[in-house]
């Protein structure tokens, strides 16, 4: 059960940073996307081992992490790296 909560939360901050990663790069925010690219490369290997040792019963596993993953980016890249007159690009 453990490894299976450690696959949900890897697969969170993966699909979170592949979230982030694309509105860094629609809104052209170079600095941001150039960390991110370094931290899902972590994130990315973290989910293979996972799936690698848990098979298919990690499918809902990985499915919830990446539905909360997706949708919390979304709504903190909107919060605090679209606000009007804040030029980090």
């Amino acid at each position: 059960m453990t490894e299976m909560i450690l696959l949900m939360l890897s697969t969170f901050v993966l699909v979170f940073l592949r979230s982030f990663q694309t509105q860094n790069v629609i809104h052209r925010h170079y600095y941001f996307a150039g960390a991110t690219s370094f931290l899902m490369a972590g994130a990315e290997v973290a989910v293979v081992l996972g799936v690698v040792s848990t098979g298919w019963a990690a499918v809902p596993w990985i499915g919830t992490g990446g539905a909360l993953g997706v949708t919390a980016s979304m709504f903190l890249h909107k919060k605090y790296l679209q606000v009007e007159n804040w030029n980090i690009k």
